[in-house]
């Protein structure tokens, strides 16, 4: 854990050499003749697409896979390897994506006749990707691949997405990919992917030519029913503002929700739902002080919330409490919240002092 100095509420610690542990357990599970790529979207699942780049960027990653426009022009500053963009070529930005040699992943028939035009327009031959819908009915083609005019764009890749990777031996997997293998028999020569994170861990079948993890990278368990694979990349921390005692029958925080059945010590911490301490985790949650759980009590307010630290050893005004590191991780916080751990990775909040660690 980094030491905190005194103007810190809270310490956000990002491990970047467990980013690259993570890429190299995820290259080796997938094997040598599947390309592994990084999916640093949303700000790297909200850890800092710079220095997440830079760690996985140093572990050799070959191809870089984002949301939108923005966070591609973003990582294009950084790096010349492909970058491909999962939410399609929006209206007017086809020259943009020209000049700075970023790939859509084209979703639409309009997507495609778009890139083509575009194609046309410059006499070029463009890159893409061609992603269909095998089941999920969120993005992605539903037209038949014989209806798909693909003149002018060098396709790089088809791909799909599952939608239930995440629970094992779900039948939806299986008829997923069954589905994506008849469409991507329609273009011969062309590479194949469809596992994220969960994928790979499901079968070497759908592993293909290309994966695209991203929970995996940040340390989040790709298959949930057994244990977590990955190193932990994140690690956080809240100070102590207030100690004091509550008699049997006081009431904490707003509502009152929570009322003692015997006479507590209480912490006030900084911490609350303005950093990404889920509103949710009122009366449920923990954190942790050297090992012993200090359940929530009371609503999680905006910059505090209480926990009850009668069980811990001495706790001082100042002190540090454990929210998410080697006694709960994201996914054990975000299964106390009812969520997951991509949700609480991605609400860490600004007011954190972030360290990056190699």
């Amino acid at each position: 854990m980094t030491a905190a100095v005194p103007h810190d509420s809270a310490v956000l610690t990002v491990d970047l050499g467990a980013v690259a542990a993570n890429y190299e357990i995820l290259k080796k599970k997938a094997g040598p003749a599947c390309a592994v790529a990084g999916v640093v979207k949303a700000d790297a699942y909200g850890l800092g697409m710079e220095k997440i780049w830079a760690a996985l960027e140093n572990a050799g990653c070959p191809f870089y896979f984002v949301a939108a426009p923005d966070e591609a022009l973003s990582l294009r500053r950084l790096t010349k390897k492909p970058v491909a963009v999962l939410g399609g070529i929006w209206p007017g930005t086809e020259d943009e994506f020209i000049r700075h040699s970023i790939t859509p992943v084209l979703n639409t028939p309009d997507d495609i006749a778009r890139w083509r035009a575009a194609a046309a327009r410059h006499s070029l031959r463009l890159p893409a990707i061609l992603h269909f819908d095998t089941g999920m009915n969120r993005l992605g083609l539903i037209a038949s691949p014989d209806e798909i005019d693909a003149e002018g764009m060098d396709i790089k890749y088809v791909m799909s997405h599952f939608a239930c990777a995440d629970e094992k031996d779900s039948p939806m997997t299986a008829a997923q990919f069954e589905k994506f293998m008849k469409v991507a028999s329609h273009f011969p020569g062309v590479k194949k992917s469809i596992a994220a994170s969960s994928g790979i861990f499901r079968s070497a079948d759908y592993r293909l030519d290309m994966a695209r993890p991203g929970m995996a990278l940040y340390g989040l368990n790709p298959a949930p029913e057994a244990a977590n694979p990955m190193k932990p990349v994140v690690f956080l921390s809240a100070r102590v503002l207030q100690v004091k005692k509550i008699r049997r029958g006081g009431t904490v925080g707003y509502g009152s929700s929570f009322r003692a059945d015997k006479d507590i010590t209480a912490a006030a911490v900084a911490l609350g739902y303005a950093d990404g301490f889920l509103r949710a985790l009122g009366n449920r949650g923990a954190l942790y002080c050297s090992g012993v759980a200090c359940p929530v009590v009371g609503r999680v307010s905006m910059d505090i919330v209480t926990v009850d630290v009668t069980a811990a050893a001495l706790v001082r005004e100042g002190d540090f409490l454990e929210v998410i590191g080697p006694h709960q991780g994201a996914d054990d916080l975000a299964a106390a919240a009812g969520t997951i751990g991509y949700e609480i990775l991605t609400s860490l909040g600004p007011r954190y002092r972030r360290v990056y660690k190699s």
